[in-house]
């Protein structure tokens, strides 16, 4: 289902930034129950949800059809999607720790272990770069080289007490560069980014400026260049408080510096020239670097995808919010 809304224009200016403009919202509805979609990715040409009710759906946007690719499955939600051209990667979050891959309408697990909550997957080339929460005390990080199905897993480095991630929208982590892995994490009283040399096994933490406590702290973490990037969170307990929702840093990840989003946020994308993040109480959008946020619009998002010109946004009944932009690269 399409449902025009209408005209909807945005226009904001920040510090001398030049407006940004939204010009329409449509609604597409790409499951029949009331299931969420943690992840978004585009797939062959059609939209694909990972949800957490009926499996891993694609949405063709021409014919208004869904088709279900992976089927729902006992251990879990499905949290995170990859693509590399015309292979599929689905991430299980549940009591079992499952990778799926789906390849000409064949569907087989290439990662599977018992008792890992997964959170965050990326793929680069033929490497897969796997997150879980903490087991024995450290955090479950691995790499699965696809060629080889071989799996090469670091265990060095420790959480804080009560300290996990949050596998709310498959952006907990993120290649900052070709041989830096980083992701968030953060809990009753810790606030935390980390990074990751997979070439020297060298990591480090630093600590950031975000509110801490039961269902708080660094959500999801989005960098523009190497040395640019941004982190969401706060609490989603608490979804209207803004403050120790946000940081950037200019720097690589060395330090980090206060912002605010206009409540939680669990998702953070962009390009080069632009960021949003969406929470359960809205759509934000930078300008800046994260520095400065402005909102976009009210509602209940999950997660998002950023084209070109259109703005994806999933919601927690089925449904997404496609966004048509005027102007996101200036």
């Amino acid at each position: 289902m399409k449902n025009l809304i209408g005209l909807f224009v945005l226009s904001s200016c920040i510090n001398g930034f030049s407006q940004l403009l939204f010009t329409s919202k449509d609604t597409l509805r790409f499951t029949a129950d009331s299931s969420y979609a943690r992840s978004i990715v585009r797939f062959n040409n059609e939209l694909v949800f990972g949800t957490s009710k009926t499996g891993v759906i694609s949405y063709n946007e021409q014919t208004k059809a869904t088709k279900t690719l992976i089927s729902r499955s006992s251990d879990g939600e499905f949290r995170d999607l990859a693509v590399k051209k015309d292979v599929l990667y689905a991430m299980i979050s549940g009591k079992n720790g499952i990778v799926y891959q789906y390849k000409k309408q064949k569907t087989k697990i290439i990662f599977q272990q018992k008792g890992i909550f997964l959170d965050d997957i990326i793929l680069s080339k033929n490497k897969l770069y796997l997150l879980g929460d903490p087991i024995n005390n450290h955090f479950f990080i691995a790499q699965l080289t696809l060629t080889k199905n071989h799996t090469d897993s670091l265990t060095q480095l420790y959480n804080q007490p009560e300290e996990a991630c949050y596998a709310a929208s498959g952006k907990t982590a993120c290649l900052q560069s070709k041989a830096t892995y980083s992701f968030v994490s953060g809990g009753l009283s810790s606030a935390r980014f980390h990074h990751i040399n997979w070439q020297t096994k060298a990591m480090e933490s630093v600590e950031l400026p975000m509110t801490t406590g039961i269902g708080a702290g660094p959500f999801a973490i989005f960098f523009q260049t190497p040395l640019t990037g941004a982190i969401v969170g706060g609490n989603y307990l608490k979804p209207s408080i803004s403050n120790g929702t946000a940081c950037f840093t200019v720097d690589g990840g060395k330090t980090w510096q206060k912002s605010e989003t206009s409540g939680y946020r669990s998702c953070v994308t962009g390009n080069d020239h632009f960021l949003v993040a969406c929470g359960t109480n809205g759509i934000d959008y930078s300008l800046d670097g994260g520095a400065h946020w402005v909102k976009l619009d009210n509602g209940n998002f999950c997660a998002l995808m950023l084209e070109k010109n259109r703005l994806y946004a999933t919601t927690n009944k089925g449904y997404c919010i496609v966004y048509q932009l005027i102007n996101s690269t200036h």
